[in-house]
């Protein structure tokens, strides 16, 4: 006789903040959560960042585009997800507003009540009279690639705001970027002055 399988049904829902999807999900299992472990002791931030997603691949029954899924949307996806399988409430630890005070304030959160707020903001950022960026929201995967410690923090948020860009419109014409390469998306970004860059990165 087969041993059962335990606990494989989803049981809950969520929605995807970027898209509004709604999807069907499982608490994670012992199974997701070794990965998630051997992930942490590993001390290599990629495959951390990685074992988040792959735990949400397992969970989810619903088919989702993981590659084209925010930061906030891991993030919240995540939280969620370990709301139902571990406990609603996490504590954590808060340092003191007061400068002198050296001791971490214990507070606890319910997790399972977080949401993300998606201000109003337009994705097109005028740049000058004749040229202007279409932008998106920076992809957990853009966060992957540059997970590494070969590259400075600078570095990495250079590479996230590249990723982030999508098309330049000059003179009414709509040049797409993923036809350029990352040099040439570097160079353009590099030839922004401080003001044009102030704009780009708020």
């Amino acid at each position: 006789m087969a041993l059962p399988k335990l606990n494989d049904t989803p049981k809950y829902s969520m929605t995807i903040p970027s898209t509004g999807q709604e999807v069907r999900f499982r608490p994670f299992l012992v199974k997701e959560e070794k990965v998630m472990l051997i992930a942490l002791e590993s001390e290599d931030q990629k495959q951390q960042l990685a074992s988040i997603v792959d735990t949400l691949k397992a969970c989810i029954q619903d088919e989702v585009n993981f590659n084209r899924l925010t930061t906030f949307d891991v993030e919240l996806m995540f939280n969620k997800l370990r709301a139902k399988s571990v406990g609603e409430t996490a504590k954590i630890g808060l340092k003191c507003s007061n400068e002198e005070c050296k001791v971490d304030n214990e507070v606890v959160i319910n997790v399972d009540s977080m949401n993300v707020e998606i201000p109003e903001m337009s994705n097109i950022v005028e740049l000058d009279d004749n040229i202007s960026i279409e932008m998106t929201w920076p992809s957990w995967n853009s966060v992957m690639d540059t997970a590494t410690s070969k590259m400075t923090e600078s570095e990495q948020m250079f590479n996230v705001l590249n990723n982030c860009l999508v098309a330049v419109v000059a003179n009414d014409e709509r040049i797409d970027l993923k036809n350029e390469s990352k040099k040439d998306i570097a160079n353009f970004v590099d030839s922004m002055n401080s003001e044009q860059f102030a704009k780009v990165r708020k």
